[in-house]
């Protein structure tokens, strides 16, 4: 009897111990508070690795290429689209919500400038409907909206360019840095056994340098349009939408990376692989071009180059000579090669300042030289020595 007892007591023991548990558990196991969603534009939609709101397919503020300053209604983010299903732009703002989609007037650009991506895109009007945005294949796309004047954009970032005094191809062209391969998360644009001198450079995207949102807005001031940034400047380590010329210091092959993580953005290598054989100057042909020359008493254009010459060779050094070099302070100037921007040219960061009118020159965000004493004349020469990578731009007083 005893032994019935304590065993009967064990049992209930056992079951209020399990019951006390099952009251924790359930009080753990309580719904957490629903996330706050915060004010802005968001990607939304099937085609995307989005179909509820994420920081990461949120809208930013961007630079307007016209004077390269932020505007609040520009707004831009790149994402990952499948060419099957789509996505709407949703529009949160406090409990309000508005969805989105294509207008009548929006649809494939066929009239893009030659400063646009040259490649297929979509521009027009969005309103508050369902219907969803489209991308005709798989890929990375530049969606950019404007609040303000109603106009959306989606570019597909087919790839990649270096383009620049630096790269193959100088200023004409791009040396294209293609996909890795797609993905809803991240993707890589890379390019090998690139050339790369001394010189200064960009990357852009499929080929151009800005998109048009609306090129007759009146930004007051004398400025018109808005239009968005495809290329990137500033430091391959720091790129800036739009940035000033990057500066390549050391000669050589490189391989270069640009990878694209949602919610992070861009980022950017450049890393040296060989070196490259010594380039013969001998008969090349170098001038001067630039509204900050002043030739036969009128101010000289970017059109075409003055005073080509070939240069003084000795061993790996060569030098070309410019005398009487009249200058204003109203443009600026650089060195070329021949009379076109295929090849090699040469500004500010790419040299070293030497004779007595050192000084009477700075740059500016494209690496030109900008006089700063206006009506000047000088005797300008320039080396290149091959052997050292370096280049002597050397000014003396008139």
């Amino acid at each position: 009897m005893k032994d019935l007892l304590f065993k009967t007591a064990r049992f209930a023991s056992l079951v209020l111990l399990l019951g006390a548990i099952s009251i924790s558990s359930c009080k753990k196991d309580d719904p957490e508070p629903p996330v706050v969603v915060e004010d802005g534009f968001y990607v939304q939609g099937d085609a995307t690795a989005y179909t509820d709101f994420n920081n990461k397919a949120t809208l930013q503020k961007t630079r307007n290429e016209v004077k390269q300053t932020e505007r609040a209604q520009l707004l831009e983010v790149f994402v990952a689209v499948k060419g099957t299903g789509g996505f709407n732009i949703v529009e949160v703002s406090g409990s309000s919500r508005k969805t989105y989609g294509p207008g009548s007037t929006f649809g494939v650009v066929t009239n893009a400038t030659t400063d646009e991506p040259q490649v297929e895109f979509q521009r027009g009007d969005f309103i508050e409907t369902a219907t969803k945005f489209t991308v005709p294949s798989d890929g990375l796309y530049h969606v950019v909206m404007d609040t303000e004047v109603g106009i959306i954009a989606i570019i597909p970032v087919k790839y990649w360019g270096l383009i620049g005094a630096a790269t193959p191809n100088g200023w004409s062209g791009d040396s294209k840095m293609e996909s890795t391969g797609f993905d809803l998360n991240t993707m890589t644009f890379r390019a090998t056994d690139v050339a790369m001198t001394i010189g200064d450079f960009k990357f852009r995207y499929s080929g151009g340098w800005k998109v048009e949102i609306d090129p007759t807005f009146d930004l007051g001031g004398g400025d018109m349009g808005i239009k968005v940034n495809t290329n990137f400047g500033g430091a391959v380590g720091a790129l800036v939408p739009g940035g000033d010329n990057m500066p390549n210091t050391v000669s050589g092959y490189y391989t270069a990376t640009m990878t694209w993580t949602a919610g992070s953005g861009f980022t950017a290598t450049m890393v040296k692989t060989g070196d490259l054989p010594l380039k013969d100057w001998s008969n090349i042909e170098l001038g001067l071009i630039g509204n900050g020359l002043v030739v036969g008493g009128v101010q000289h254009d970017w059109n075409s180059g003055v005073y080509l010459n070939k240069p003084a060779a000795n061993g790996s050094k060569y030098t070309y000579s410019w005398p009487g070099v009249e200058v204003t302070t109203a443009g600026s100037f650089k060195i070329r090669e021949g009379d076109n921007w295929d090849n090699a040219s040469f500004g500010f960061p790419q040299v070293v300042m030497a004779g007595d009118g050192a000084a009477d020159f700075e740059t500016n965000g494209d690496g030109n030289f900008v006089p700063k004493v206006d009506g000047a004349m000088y005797n300008i020469s320039f080396e290149i020595d091959a052997a050292t990578d370096t280049n002597t731009f050397t000014v003396t007083k008139i």
